[in-house]
């Protein structure tokens, strides 16, 4: 194992103070938690040198009376158990001064700055494979920290294990009180995940909204905050298209979420990939047309009068109100048209786009990271006629860490670089930042991400309203080209779109097939996927054997040839239906010469995922002979479905005359037969004397 061991030079501590706040030092033992992010290097995975991580409390800030809590947790990845031992804790004399100095800091433990012992962690002993945690409470009055001037401070700690010692760091903010208020917009995104399917299942949506489930987990952490929400339309659109077979936690879920007061504009359904449509060469974002797929009428009950009451029964059928897309879609939001591509995956190419799409009652606005934005410019700027939000890249990964970081300590000492970083940075206009989209992270992570971002000292919350009320300033984009893989993908369904359009014309409804693929298709190109290549390859593999299923959904289904035993007799075929609604088509049939006449057209109905079976009549102009049939299915509108099919015929009508003389002969022959049997028995019947 390599330690470090503490170093010499530093300031005489101020024992009477620290020996207080020493006695004050707590420590728990925490069992089988995660191994914790750590400062010290490992370069092996396997290595089993102990690591430490240090974080104070409340984002790093020292608060101006109370208490600050400063906690150690080590891991202990080795075969043997760790003594018990001690940390002692250190604070710079001199603030930082830049962000640069902060990451030189961070990441080497480089600084000019001399050192204040402020007392140690005592640590208990930690089993093989097992971290544990202890914390130095210091009161915030305490001399060594009610003596510093406002800034950005260094803390370390040594950790020693019995004769080696480990070294972690970590940043406090004393906050200057009584200056500029700044202001500062946090997004946050409440998505599903992956998914594969048009819309979320009843099934899923039970879950995801229960109590534990990542949606209720979301909502939790945003309510009581001021977070501006970007809501995936998908969610409520599922949920409402279910109707009164909706799961009462969904119902509930989406009942909170228009409760709540906080600002919130909608992406796009599925939280489809932006960047990789307008790649591939669509002028805008494309949008599901329909629901008729997923409505069950049943579950939605009769218009009512404005009172609120049921109409007076009536005798007629009175026909459900199924919701418009408007209401499926609605997520209370103010603002339309405000479109975020995720993170690193848009550039100049797509915020031209989106700033150019029309259709919406406010104008579009864009949402990009500072990582593809060339200025030093504040949240809002314009970049041609493209309006933009630009949001701190940085910041917004701190963010993103923090919230997906499930041990306590290492989420601590994230969050108190996120304070620092703030802190240091000096933004000419509203700052915004993003806890930016993840998969399965917990409401406690999430919400203890949000709150550092929203209480920050010197800063208060904002809307979209506020960021876009700043003065624009014109900045330069840079170019970002979209995914190829996901572009292919998108042509690859484009190109697929002919074959369902002809096979959807088989139904009353053709939008029941073409808006559930487009609804599919957008959440497969969902940004929850972007972390899980793997799934996402399997998904669209799937998505393409459903495209090729329906595309053969409806077809003939042809057996051998077939022996025309008559003059006169129907030709029977079977048509397949493996589409979920009933089907119309027309069987077209012409003769392949003219020795038979059939039937032209005959419309055929078919159940959902059923046969039929269909009888054309025909008839034979000569005795014999070898013929074809040639069948055709079409749509309603005289659209071809599927290749015309040939059936071969063998035509034996004087069979008919054949099997009559056979017949009249066996008749003949058994009453022959019948009379000379009767005249037999009676001769040899005795005579009555």
């Amino acid at each position: 194992m390599t330690f470090i061991s503490p170093a010499p030079g530093r300031r005489p501590p101020r024992r009477s103070r620290w020996l207080r706040a020493a006695a004050a030092t707590t420590a728990v033992l925490a069992l089988a938690v995660p191994a914790p992010a750590a400062f010290a290097a490992v370069d092996d995975p396997a290595d089993e040198t102990v690591t430490a991580s240090l974080a104070p409390s409340d984002g790093g800030m020292v608060p101006a009376v109370g208490e600050l809590t400063l906690t150690l947790t080590a891991d202990n990845p080795g075969p043997d158990t760790l003594p018990a031992g001690a940390a002692s804790v250190e604070i710079g004399a001199e603030p930082i001064g830049s962000a640069a100095a902060l990451t030189s800091w961070l990441d080497s433990g480089s600084t000019g700055a001399s050192f204040d012992a402020v007392g140690e962690i005592a640590m208990p002993e930690i089993a093989s494979e097992q971290s544990a945690s202890a914390s130095l409470v210091i009161e915030a009055d305490d001399a060594g920290v009610d003596d510093l001037e406002p800034g950005v401070y260094p803390v370390r700690a040594v950790y020693g294990a019995g004769d080696d010692a480990v070294r972690t760091r970590t940043v406090l903010l004393v906050p200057e009180t009584g200056g500029t208020t700044r202001q500062i917009g946090v997004v946050v995104p409440i998505t599903a995940g992956p998914q594969s399917g048009g819309v979320i299942s009843s099934e899923s949506l039970a879950e995801l909204t229960a109590d534990g489930g990542g949606l209720r987990d979301q909502l939790d952490a945003v309510t009581g905050t001021p977070a501006i929400l970007a809501v995936d339309p998908a969610i409520t659109a599922s949920i409402r298209a279910l109707g009164s077979a909706a799961p009462t936690d969904a119902v509930a879920w989406l009942d909170d979420l228009l409760a709540l007061p906080n600002d919130r504009f909608a992406l796009q359904y599925g939280d489809a990939d932006l960047a990789a449509q307008i790649g591939a060469g669509e002028a805008s974002p494309v949008r599901p047309v329909s629901f008729a797929a997923y409505l069950d009428p049943s579950n939605f009950g009769a218009a009512t009068d404005g009172a609120g009451a049921t109409p007076t029964p009536t005798p007629a059928p009175v026909d459900p109100v199924l919701p418009t897309l408007e209401e499926l879609f609605d997520i209370g939001a103010d603002r339309d048209t405000v479109f975020w591509p995720a993170t690193g995956t848009a550039g100049a190419e797509t915020a031209a786009a989106l700033g150019a799409v029309t259709g919406g009652e406010d104008a579009p606005v864009t949402l990009l990271p500072t990582s593809v934005v060339r200025s030093d410019a504040g949240a809002h700027a314009v970049s041609g006629d493209a309006d933009l939000l630009v949001y701190d890249a940085d910041l917004s990964r701190l963010l993103e860490d923090a919230s997906t970081t499930d041990a306590e300590t290492a989420r601590g000492a994230v969050l108190a670089e996120f304070t620092a970083r703030a802190e240091l940075s000096e933004p000419a206009a509203p700052l915004l930042v993003t806890v930016d989209r993840a998969n399965e992270r917990s409401a406690a992570a999430l919400s203890a991400a949000i709150d550092a971002a929203t209480d920050l000292p010197g800063w208060t919350a904002t809307d979209l309203d506020g960021l876009l009320a700043a003065p624009a300033a014109t900045v330069e984009v840079d170019s970002v080209p979209a995914d190829v893989d996901r572009v292919a993908v998108i042509d690859e369904f484009r190109a697929a779109q002919g074959g369902l359009q002809r096979i959807a014309g088989v139904l009353e409804d053709s939008s029941l097939l073409t808006s559930s693929e487009r609804a599919t298709e957008l959440q497969l190109l969902g940004n929850g996927w972007l972390d899980d290549r793997d799934a996402w390859d399997a998904a669209i593999q799937a998505q393409r054997e459903r495209i090729a299923t329906w595309t053969d959904g409806v077809a003939l289904v042809l057996g051998g040839p077939i022996t025309l035993a008559g003059s006169s007799a129907p030709l029977v075929f079977t048509v397949r239906n493996d589409l979920p609604w009933p089907a119309r088509v027309d069987l077209l049939a012409a003769p392949g010469d003219a020795r038979l006449v059939i039937e032209a057209s005959t419309e055929v109905e078919i159940g959902a995922q059923q046969t039929s079976r269909v009888a054309i009549p025909v008839s034979a102009l000569v005795g014999s002979g070898e013929s074809s049939v040639d069948l055709q299915l079409r749509t309603p509108a005289g659209v071809e479905i599927g290749p015309s099919e040939s059936v071969e015929v063998s035509v034996r009508a004087e069979w008919e005359s054949v099997a009559l003389v056979i017949l009249s002969v066996l008749v003949s022959a058994l009453l022959v037969f019948g009379v000379v049997r009767t005249i037999r028995r009676r001769k040899r019947m005795p005579v009555d004397a």
